[in-house]
């Protein structure tokens, strides 16, 4: 095959491929979109036959939610206060006005 023939077949491979790719993601928000409708039904018929068992599972995901939010907080303000105590080489010292002796500085 000449270099030309290779190139045009690769570009009929690229936009075959391309074509693929939309279709299979286009399917895939469809079963997506239609599992939701499906959740939502389930969640009625859940309301509607067991309002018991349905308010108590609001409750455990409720709390649930709260406990992940938390949790995600506590990791968020640990990894900035891990980065806030990376030592850069650079002393950061208090130093009391009243009891600060000066000393020559050997530079």
């Amino acid at each position: 095959m000449s270099n030309t023939t290779t190139t045009n077949l690769d570009e009929l491979i690229e936009q075959e491929r391309r074509r693929a790719s939309e279709r299979i993601t286009k399917l895939k928000r469809a079963v997506a979109a239609e599992q939701r409708r499906i959740d939502g039904k389930v969640i009625d018929l859940l309301r509607d036959q067991s309002p018991d068992l349905y308010d108590r599972l609001c409750q455990e995901a409720s709390e649930a939610l709260v406990e992940e939010k938390t949790k995600r907080s506590r990791r968020a303000k640990k990894a900035a206060s891990s980065a806030g105590a990376v030592n850069d080489g650079t002393a950061s010292q208090t130093v009391d006005p009243k009891h600060a002796e000066v000393a020559p500085w050997n530079g």
